[in-house]
Protein backbone atom coordinates (compact mmCIF):
# COMPACT_ATOMS: atom_id res chain seq x y z
CA UNK A 1 0.00 0.00 0.00
CA UNK A 2 1.14 3.42 -0.83
CA UNK A 3 0.39 7.19 -0.17
CA UNK A 4 1.58 9.89 -1.77
CA UNK A 5 1.96 12.89 0.35
CA UNK A 6 3.21 16.58 -0.52
CA UNK A 7 6.10 17.48 1.29
CA UNK A 8 8.72 20.72 1.66
CA UNK A 9 12.84 20.60 1.39
CA UNK A 10 12.17 23.15 4.00
CA UNK A 11 10.39 20.19 6.33
CA UNK A 12 12.75 19.85 9.89
CA UNK A 13 12.60 16.97 11.64
CA UNK A 14 9.79 17.88 14.11
CA UNK A 15 7.76 18.32 10.54
CA UNK A 16 8.63 14.70 9.18
CA UNK A 17 7.08 13.38 12.66
CA UNK A 18 4.25 15.37 12.69
CA UNK A 19 3.52 13.94 9.26
CA UNK A 20 4.08 10.49 10.26
CA UNK A 21 2.09 10.60 12.98
CA UNK A 22 -0.82 12.03 10.68
CA UNK A 23 -0.66 10.24 7.43
CA UNK A 24 0.26 7.23 8.37
CA UNK A 25 0.34 5.92 12.32
CA UNK A 26 -2.77 7.31 12.73
CA UNK A 27 -4.47 4.83 9.85
CA UNK A 28 -2.08 1.73 10.62
CA UNK A 29 -0.40 2.32 14.02
CA UNK A 30 2.71 2.35 15.13
CA UNK A 31 5.56 0.21 12.93
CA UNK A 32 8.35 -2.31 13.89
CA UNK A 33 10.64 -1.03 11.50
CA UNK A 34 11.00 2.36 9.62
CA UNK A 35 13.45 2.00 6.55
CA UNK A 36 14.50 5.50 5.53
CA UNK A 37 17.54 6.72 3.89
CA UNK A 38 20.56 8.44 5.31
CA UNK A 39 18.90 13.02 5.59
CA UNK A 40 19.78 14.42 8.26
CA UNK A 41 15.74 14.66 9.16
CA UNK A 42 16.57 10.74 9.90
CA UNK A 43 19.64 11.17 12.03
CA UNK A 44 18.57 13.74 14.18
CA UNK A 45 18.47 13.55 18.03
CA UNK A 46 14.29 14.13 17.57
CA UNK A 47 13.89 10.92 15.01
CA UNK A 48 16.49 9.26 17.34
CA UNK A 49 14.30 9.80 20.34
CA UNK A 50 10.92 9.08 18.58
CA UNK A 51 11.90 5.76 17.17
CA UNK A 52 13.22 4.93 20.78
CA UNK A 53 10.26 6.02 23.03
CA UNK A 54 7.95 3.97 20.59
CA UNK A 55 10.32 1.12 20.11
CA UNK A 56 10.96 1.72 16.74
CA UNK A 57 13.66 -0.31 14.86
CA UNK A 58 15.94 2.19 12.28
CA UNK A 59 17.45 0.59 8.99
CA UNK A 60 19.39 3.21 6.97
CA UNK A 61 19.99 2.29 3.39
CA UNK A 62 22.57 3.50 1.51
CA UNK A 63 22.60 6.45 -1.48
CA UNK A 64 21.58 4.45 -4.68
CA UNK A 65 21.52 1.04 -3.39
CA UNK A 66 18.15 0.04 -4.69
CA UNK A 67 18.30 -3.30 -2.84
CA UNK A 68 17.90 -2.23 0.60
CA UNK A 69 14.65 -0.35 0.05
CA UNK A 70 13.80 -1.52 -3.61
CA UNK A 71 9.95 -0.96 -2.74
CA UNK A 72 10.29 2.30 -2.12
CA UNK A 73 12.18 3.22 -4.96
CA UNK A 74 10.20 1.61 -7.56
CA UNK A 75 7.28 3.27 -5.61
CA UNK A 76 8.86 7.01 -6.57
CA UNK A 77 9.62 5.62 -10.15
CA UNK A 78 6.49 5.12 -10.58
CA UNK A 79 4.97 7.68 -9.19
CA UNK A 80 7.25 10.29 -11.61
CA UNK A 81 5.95 8.33 -14.54
CA UNK A 82 2.61 8.68 -13.47
CA UNK A 83 3.21 12.35 -12.88
CA UNK A 84 4.82 13.26 -15.94
CA UNK A 85 1.79 11.52 -18.14
CA UNK A 86 -0.69 13.71 -16.90
CA UNK A 87 1.17 16.80 -16.14
CA UNK A 88 0.97 18.85 -19.66
CA UNK A 89 1.72 22.49 -18.90
CA UNK A 90 1.68 23.75 -15.71
CA UNK A 91 3.76 21.96 -13.62
CA UNK A 92 2.69 23.29 -10.50
CA UNK A 93 -0.67 21.52 -10.39
CA UNK A 94 1.34 17.92 -9.45
CA UNK A 95 -0.08 18.81 -5.90
CA UNK A 96 -3.93 18.11 -6.74
CA UNK A 97 -3.20 14.79 -8.73
CA UNK A 98 -2.00 12.88 -5.77
CA UNK A 99 -4.90 11.54 -4.40
CA UNK A 100 -6.27 10.64 -7.70
CA UNK A 101 -3.09 9.03 -8.92
CA UNK A 102 -2.73 7.12 -5.57
CA UNK A 103 -6.12 5.95 -5.61
CA UNK A 104 -4.45 4.69 -9.36
CA UNK A 105 -2.15 3.27 -7.89
CA UNK A 106 -3.18 1.14 -4.84
CA UNK A 107 -6.03 -0.84 -7.19
CA UNK A 108 -4.00 -1.73 -9.94
CA UNK A 109 -2.31 -5.17 -9.94
CA UNK A 110 1.25 -5.38 -9.73
CA UNK A 111 3.66 -7.57 -11.86
CA UNK A 112 5.33 -9.22 -8.47
CA UNK A 113 2.10 -10.30 -6.68
CA UNK A 114 -0.22 -10.04 -9.61
CA UNK A 115 -2.68 -8.32 -6.78
CA UNK A 116 -3.22 -4.88 -6.47
CA UNK A 117 -2.40 -3.51 -2.98
CA UNK A 118 -5.85 -3.05 -1.75
CA UNK A 119 -6.23 -6.94 -2.37
CA UNK A 120 -3.75 -7.87 -0.64
CA UNK A 121 -4.79 -5.33 2.62
CA UNK A 122 -8.27 -5.60 2.78
CA UNK A 123 -8.76 -8.85 0.61
CA UNK A 124 -11.08 -7.14 -2.40
CA UNK A 125 -10.64 -4.13 -4.90
CA UNK A 126 -11.98 -0.48 -4.24
CA UNK A 127 -14.45 0.68 -6.50
CA UNK A 128 -12.45 2.93 -9.50
CA UNK A 129 -13.89 4.73 -11.91
CA UNK A 130 -12.92 2.80 -14.92
CA UNK A 131 -15.12 0.00 -13.22
CA UNK A 132 -18.49 2.01 -12.73
CA UNK A 133 -19.96 1.14 -15.98
CA UNK A 134 -20.07 -2.60 -14.91
CA UNK A 135 -21.29 -2.44 -11.68
CA UNK A 136 -24.74 -3.04 -12.89
CA UNK A 137 -23.94 -5.91 -14.89
CA UNK A 138 -22.13 -7.74 -11.05
CA UNK A 139 -24.19 -10.28 -8.93
CA UNK A 140 -24.25 -11.00 -5.80
CA UNK A 141 -22.40 -14.15 -4.98
CA UNK A 142 -21.21 -16.21 -2.02
CA UNK A 143 -17.95 -15.77 -0.90
CA UNK A 144 -15.72 -18.19 1.16
CA UNK A 145 -15.45 -17.10 4.51
CA UNK A 146 -13.17 -13.83 4.98
CA UNK A 147 -9.97 -15.30 6.98
CA UNK A 148 -9.48 -18.27 4.47
CA UNK A 149 -9.16 -15.86 1.83
CA UNK A 150 -7.19 -12.91 3.29
CA UNK A 151 -4.65 -16.23 4.32
CA UNK A 152 -5.33 -17.58 0.25
CA UNK A 153 -4.42 -13.87 -1.21
CA UNK A 154 -1.58 -13.51 1.42
CA UNK A 155 0.01 -16.82 0.28
CA UNK A 156 -0.74 -16.45 -2.98
CA UNK A 157 1.26 -12.48 -3.08
CA UNK A 158 4.26 -14.18 -0.73
CA UNK A 159 5.05 -16.76 -3.28
CA UNK A 160 5.08 -14.50 -5.86
CA UNK A 161 7.20 -11.64 -4.18
CA UNK A 162 9.71 -14.31 -3.28
CA UNK A 163 9.52 -15.66 -7.04
CA UNK A 164 10.12 -12.06 -8.61
CA UNK A 165 13.19 -11.42 -5.52
CA UNK A 166 15.07 -14.66 -6.40
CA UNK A 167 14.69 -13.81 -10.19
CA UNK A 168 16.20 -10.55 -9.42
CA UNK A 169 18.83 -12.00 -7.38
CA UNK A 170 19.89 -14.13 -10.08
CA UNK A 171 20.04 -11.36 -12.68
CA UNK A 172 22.10 -9.03 -9.89
CA UNK A 173 24.23 -11.79 -9.09
CA UNK A 174 25.91 -12.22 -12.52
CA UNK A 175 27.56 -9.21 -12.53
CA UNK A 176 28.56 -8.87 -8.91
CA UNK A 177 31.67 -9.75 -7.16
CA UNK A 178 32.87 -9.87 -3.60
CA UNK A 179 35.52 -7.45 -2.31
CA UNK A 180 36.07 -6.69 1.19
CA UNK A 181 38.59 -4.10 2.81
CA UNK A 182 39.84 -3.87 5.60
CA UNK A 183 39.82 -1.17 7.84
CA UNK A 184 43.02 1.29 8.01
CA UNK A 185 43.13 0.54 4.08
CA UNK A 186 42.69 3.39 1.13
CA UNK A 187 40.30 3.10 -1.17
CA UNK A 188 38.98 4.84 -3.96
CA UNK A 189 35.68 6.41 -4.61
CA UNK A 190 33.31 6.71 -7.87
CA UNK A 191 32.57 9.99 -9.39
CA UNK A 192 29.11 8.86 -10.43
CA UNK A 193 26.92 10.10 -8.06
CA UNK A 194 29.19 12.36 -6.23
CA UNK A 195 28.43 16.51 -6.32
CA UNK A 196 30.31 18.18 -9.33
CA UNK A 197 33.18 20.12 -8.54
CA UNK A 198 33.45 22.06 -11.74
CA UNK A 199 31.94 23.50 -14.98
CA UNK A 200 32.69 20.44 -16.75
CA UNK A 201 31.72 17.19 -15.22
CA UNK A 202 33.00 14.93 -18.08
CA UNK A 203 36.44 15.69 -17.64
CA UNK A 204 36.47 15.04 -14.27
CA UNK A 205 38.55 11.58 -12.76
CA UNK A 206 35.67 8.64 -12.36
CA UNK A 207 37.10 7.84 -9.24
CA UNK A 208 38.24 10.46 -6.13
CA UNK A 209 40.44 9.53 -3.34
CA UNK A 210 42.05 7.88 -1.68
CA UNK A 211 40.76 7.90 1.48
CA UNK A 212 41.11 5.49 4.00
CA UNK A 213 38.75 3.23 5.56
CA UNK A 214 37.56 3.94 9.08
CA UNK A 215 34.67 1.47 9.93
CA UNK A 216 32.89 -1.50 8.51
CA UNK A 217 28.50 -1.04 7.93
CA UNK A 218 27.29 -4.39 8.34
CA UNK A 219 28.59 -6.25 5.08
CA UNK A 220 28.17 -4.34 2.27
CA UNK A 221 28.99 -0.67 3.18
CA UNK A 222 31.88 1.12 4.54
CA UNK A 223 32.43 4.50 6.18
CA UNK A 224 35.39 6.51 4.53
CA UNK A 225 37.31 9.47 6.29
CA UNK A 226 36.27 12.04 3.51
CA UNK A 227 37.67 16.04 4.03
CA UNK A 228 35.59 18.59 5.85
CA UNK A 229 34.50 20.17 1.87
CA UNK A 230 32.64 16.86 0.51
CA UNK A 231 29.13 17.92 1.40
CA UNK A 232 27.56 14.33 1.56
CA UNK A 233 27.05 11.09 3.97
CA UNK A 234 30.29 9.17 4.39
CA UNK A 235 28.73 5.38 4.18
CA UNK A 236 29.19 4.17 0.78
CA UNK A 237 28.83 0.68 -0.90
CA UNK A 238 31.44 -1.69 -1.52
CA UNK A 239 30.25 -1.44 -5.57
CA UNK A 240 30.83 2.25 -5.25
CA UNK A 241 34.59 1.86 -3.72
CA UNK A 242 37.73 0.71 -5.62
CA UNK A 243 41.24 -1.16 -4.17
CA UNK A 244 43.66 1.45 -3.75
CA UNK A 245 46.95 0.23 -5.70
CA UNK A 246 50.18 2.62 -5.18
CA UNK A 247 51.49 4.16 -8.13
CA UNK A 248 55.39 3.60 -9.32
CA UNK A 249 57.11 6.96 -8.46
CA UNK A 250 57.68 7.79 -11.76
CA UNK A 251 53.76 8.23 -12.21
CA UNK A 252 52.86 9.94 -9.32
CA UNK A 253 52.17 13.93 -9.79
CA UNK A 254 54.36 16.56 -8.05
CA UNK A 255 51.45 18.20 -6.98
CA UNK A 256 48.32 16.62 -6.27
CA UNK A 257 44.80 18.07 -7.60
CA UNK A 258 42.67 18.87 -5.08
CA UNK A 259 38.35 19.25 -5.56
CA UNK A 260 36.56 21.97 -3.66
CA UNK A 261 39.47 23.84 -1.96
CA UNK A 262 38.37 24.82 1.49
CA UNK A 263 38.37 28.50 2.13
CA UNK A 264 40.08 29.61 4.59
CA UNK A 265 40.34 32.98 6.71
CA UNK A 266 44.16 33.85 7.29
CA UNK A 267 43.17 34.88 11.33
CA UNK A 268 41.48 31.63 11.98
CA UNK A 269 42.54 28.40 12.43
CA UNK A 270 42.77 25.96 9.67
CA UNK A 271 40.32 23.55 11.13
CA UNK A 272 37.39 26.91 10.58
CA UNK A 273 36.55 26.30 6.89
CA UNK A 274 33.55 26.87 5.23
CA UNK A 275 32.60 25.84 1.53
CA UNK A 276 32.19 28.18 -1.21
CA UNK A 277 30.28 26.98 -4.10
CA UNK A 278 31.35 29.74 -7.28
CA UNK A 279 32.41 33.12 -7.59
CA UNK A 280 29.23 35.72 -8.29
CA UNK A 281 31.47 39.15 -8.88
CA UNK A 282 35.05 40.80 -8.81
CA UNK A 283 36.01 44.21 -7.59
CA UNK A 284 38.87 46.45 -7.26
CA UNK A 285 42.41 45.13 -8.37
CA UNK A 286 45.26 44.72 -6.51
CA UNK A 287 45.69 44.13 -3.17
CA UNK A 288 42.40 45.64 -2.73
CA UNK A 289 40.62 43.01 -4.50
CA UNK A 290 37.50 41.16 -3.63
CA UNK A 291 35.51 38.51 -4.67
CA UNK A 292 32.10 38.24 -4.07
CA UNK A 293 31.46 33.87 -2.79
CA UNK A 294 28.07 32.02 -2.94
CA UNK A 295 28.58 29.64 -0.30
CA UNK A 296 27.26 26.11 -0.59
CA UNK A 297 23.95 25.78 0.90
CA UNK A 298 22.99 29.42 1.18
CA UNK A 299 20.95 31.67 -1.25
CA UNK A 300 23.09 34.20 -3.10
CA UNK A 301 21.39 36.95 -1.28
CA UNK A 302 23.98 36.09 1.50
CA UNK A 303 27.07 36.04 -0.85
CA UNK A 304 29.79 38.35 1.25
CA UNK A 305 33.02 39.99 -0.30
CA UNK A 306 35.92 38.50 0.96
CA UNK A 307 39.56 39.11 0.04
CA UNK A 308 41.28 37.79 -2.73
CA UNK A 309 44.14 36.04 -0.92
CA UNK A 310 41.56 33.91 0.88
CA UNK A 311 41.09 31.89 -1.86
CA UNK A 312 44.23 29.57 -1.10
CA UNK A 313 44.71 27.21 -3.88
CA UNK A 314 41.46 27.47 -5.40
CA UNK A 315 42.25 27.55 -9.28
CA UNK A 316 38.88 25.68 -10.17
CA UNK A 317 37.05 28.33 -8.60
CA UNK A 318 39.13 31.09 -10.50
CA UNK A 319 38.84 29.52 -14.11
CA UNK A 320 35.56 28.98 -13.76
CA UNK A 321 35.56 32.69 -13.41
CA UNK A 322 37.11 33.63 -16.40
CA UNK A 323 35.13 31.08 -18.40
CA UNK A 324 31.73 32.42 -17.38
CA UNK A 325 33.36 35.99 -18.27
CA UNK A 326 34.72 35.15 -21.40
CA UNK A 327 30.87 34.18 -22.02
CA UNK A 328 29.47 37.17 -20.89
CA UNK A 329 32.03 39.12 -23.08
CA UNK A 330 31.07 37.02 -26.41
CA UNK A 331 27.36 37.03 -25.85
CA UNK A 332 27.42 40.51 -25.03
CA UNK A 333 29.46 41.33 -28.69
CA UNK A 334 27.11 38.89 -30.99
CA UNK A 335 24.04 40.96 -29.32
CA UNK A 336 25.41 43.99 -29.58
CA UNK A 337 23.29 46.69 -31.52
CA UNK A 338 25.60 48.14 -34.77
CA UNK A 339 26.31 51.96 -34.62
CA UNK A 340 24.18 52.23 -37.33
CA UNK A 341 21.33 51.00 -35.57
CA UNK A 342 22.21 53.21 -32.81
CA UNK A 343 22.84 56.66 -34.31
CA UNK A 344 22.13 58.52 -37.56
CA UNK A 345 25.04 59.05 -39.62
CA UNK A 346 26.50 62.00 -40.00
CA UNK A 347 25.46 62.28 -43.67
CA UNK A 348 21.99 61.31 -42.77
CA UNK A 349 21.76 64.11 -39.65
CA UNK A 350 23.01 66.99 -42.58
CA UNK A 351 20.21 65.84 -44.71
CA UNK A 352 17.57 65.75 -41.81
CA UNK A 353 19.00 69.30 -41.20
CA UNK A 354 18.43 70.59 -44.64
CA UNK A 355 15.27 68.69 -45.16
CA UNK A 356 13.56 70.97 -41.77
Amino acid sequence: MAHFVPAKKSFTAADTVELLADRLIRCYGFPEVLISDSDPRFQSDLWHQFCRHFNIKRRMSSSYHPQSDVQTERVSRTLEQMLRTYIQSDEREWQRLLSALELAYNTASHSSTELSPFEVMIDENLLAAANLDIVGALAATLTPPMTKLCRQLCDRAQSHMLKAKWQQKYYADTKRRAVEYVVGGKVWLSNKHLPRFNSCPKFEPRYRGHFEVIERIQTAAYSLALPRTYACHNVFLALKLGPHRPRPPNLVPQRADTAWPPICDAAASPTEEDEADYIMDKRGSGTDAQDLIKWRGTPEDQATWEPAHHLTGCPAFLCAWHRRQRRRLQARKHLAPKRSDLAPSASAARNAGSLT
